[in-house]
């Protein structure tokens, strides 16, 4: 007994050590004048350590005591009892280029009412091809929230090459390589690809790794919209993975899911490539939103050949019968590689062409093709055929058939963004469980509007994680919830002096009710905002105070350098 509870004694005392090593102790008493002062708060630090209870004074937009600050005096001051304080997340994956005005601040509710403090844009391979320019202009005009951007790969290659499929000659391979080297100097923190969209879909693989040894160069990422998700999924992280051990770069994947019935399951086969891949010493991080359903453009239904050159292009090619045939067969031979008998799991966002068909799926809008009348529908029909005439005219297509002249007709006629219902939640919640898991939400700024029907993560991902997977499924932690939104993305990125609460660190800081934070909007009410969240602070200033915007731009563009990602 007497050895026992040494043992217990000496495993405390390493314990404590190790935590008051992790965790300091906060500062016994905080004196003086702060810009804001935020007592009574339970403390999730970032870490992943358990909370504790402090009070946070805040100078300079920089946190510098934390502690008792009973006897302080702050200009501004938020008691927050009952409520928890944390980093302000990090949004990894979004795509806010056209949401930045030309003139005037960047505003991004959407953003900020679910705890977010930073974005990360420049996604998929699409982004502003001048990042210096960019960032000065978010800098001169203000902005409610942190920016940081990548620099595309789609959008280098389209200021180079246009839409053209070929491989880069020497010279247009070293001018890209110049654009991006230009963007890593002027602040971008890696190459970002959209390999599933025109042009990236073109590039091969030797020329990915050339470009992603530029960003290497300069400590960046390579941040990865792989060429597949779906039943060609594996190939496509191997790419990815094979960029990473050419060009000795860091490699993330973007959305990291399995799409399709004959995918659904295969999620830990492809995290255990990742894990493969570290252990041979390769850096990989990923990251995810907390859906069951994606979201794109209505192309990626398409062969990528049909976008090659411009609109006009395609849509000549799209009225030759025998061309729109090879369309068809090369559609459905994708539709069914990944295990769906038709188009059911795909439903229309957007459609500036017919609003009307907002929120119908793709068999709906088939069904309502073969019956309305021209008049009413003319917009989805091929050039001389009314929808009935279309349909005598193809007196040998099923179904799945009729469907996929469908999508080519909405495609022709300006195409349309789709929500597509194309995962397991079982993978989603066995992704979401490895502790590597950051969080994006693959959203632009959100802005009601009736002939709109968007995914809703752009309203809930953060309060969602918080709320059903952490708190009311318990797939982890509050607290590494929280880590994983926080510190985990800060020091993937390289975000210096942010996603901790900790002295000196920049104020980015969320106050939120951990018992009542939730997402609300859904698949049919994709606008309805997050409950629970009541503060939200950006580099010391408030920008939500008890669940109300203010009109504080705080907001700064952060500026990767050279060598300070971990």
């Amino acid at each position: 007994m007497a050895l026992s509870a040494l043992v217990i004694a000496l495993v405390s005392g390493l314990m404590l050590s190790f935590m008051r090593h992790r965790f300091p102790k906060p500062s016994p008493a905080c004196k003086g004048d702060f810009d804001l002062v935020i007592s009574g708060a339970e403390i999730i630090d970032g870490s992943g350590g358990p909370p504790f209870h402090a009070d946070i004074g805040i100078n300079d937009k920089r946190i510098v005591c934390i502690g008792d600050l009973q006897s302080a005096r702050g200009r501004t001051a938020i008691d927050a009892r009952g409520l928890t304080l944390a980093p302000g997340f990090i949004d990894v994956h979004t795509h806010i280029e056209r949401n930045v005005p030309q003139t005037g601040p960047f505003l991004a509710p959407n953003f900020v009412r679910q705890g977010v403090t930073t974005v990360i844009t420049g996604n998929c391979g699409r982004s502003f091809v001048d990042i210096g320019k960019f960032l000065k202009r978010v800098a001169t005009n203000g902005t409610q929230v942190n920016i940081a951007t990548l620099i595309g790969h789609n959008t280098v290659r389209v200021q180079v090459m246009k839409q053209k499929a070929s491989v880069p000659s020497a010279a247009e391979l070293k001018e890209m390589e110049t654009l991006i080297s230009r963007a890593m100097h002027e602040g971008a923190f890696g190459l970002s690809t959209g390999l599933v969209y025109v042009p990236g879909t073109f590039s091969k693989t030797d020329e990915i790794s050339k470009l992603a040894k530029v960003a290497a160069d300069e400590n960046g990422l390579y941040v990865s919209h792989i060429r597949d998700e779906g039943a060609r999924g594996v190939d496509a992280l191997g790419e990815a993975i094979s960029v990473g051990e050419s060009a000795r770069v860091h490699v993330h994947i973007s959305h990291f899911k399995a799409q399709g019935p004959n995918e659904w399951g295969s999620a830990q086969a492809r995290l255990n490539l990742l894990n493969a891949a570290r252990e041979r010493g390769l850096v990989v991080s990923l990251d995810q939103y907390p859906y069951n359903a994606s979201s794109t453009g209505l192309a990626v239904l398409l062969p990528s050949w049909l976008s090659e050159g411009d609109f006009a292009a395609a849509k000549h090619k799209l009225s030759d019968p025998e061309t729109r045939r090879h369309i068809r067969d090369e559609m459905l031979d994708q539709l069914h590689r990944n295990g769906w008998k038709d188009y059911s799991f795909a439903r229309v966002a957007y459609y500036q062409a017919d609003p009307s068909f907002v929120g119908l799926s793709i068999p709906e809008i088939t069904r309502k093709r073969g019956t309305d009348s021209l008049a009413s529908h003319a917009s989805i029909v091929p050039s001389k055929l009314s929808s009935a005439g279309a349909d005598k005219a193809l007196p040998n297509i099923n179904e799945s058939d009729r469907q996929a002249e469908t999508i080519m007709d909405l495609f022709s006629h300006g195409g349309a963004q789709m929500v597509f219902f194309d995962m397991s939640e079982d993978d989603v919640e066995l992704i979401m469980k490895n502790p590597d898991v950051m969080f994006g939400s693959d959203s632009s700024v959100r802005e009601d509007n009736p002939t709109v029907l968007p995914h809703p993560r752009g309203m809930g991902t953060f309060p969602r994680v918080l709320g059903v997977y952490a708190r009311d499924k318990q797939l982890f932690t509050m607290e590494e919830a929280v880590r994983r939104m926080t510190s985990l993305p800060a020091s993937t990125f390289g975000l210096v002096d942010r996603g901790l609460v900790r002295e000196n660190n920049w104020a980015d800081l969320v106050l939120f009710d951990r018992n009542r934070i939730i997402d609300t909007a859904s698949f049919e009410k994709p606008y309805s905002f997050p409950e629970g969240i009541r503060y939200v602070i950006v580099n010391g200033s408030v920008v939500l105070d008890e669940g109300h915007l203010t009109t504080s731009l705080p907001g700064t563009p952060l500026r990767h350098e050279s060598g300070i990602r971990n």
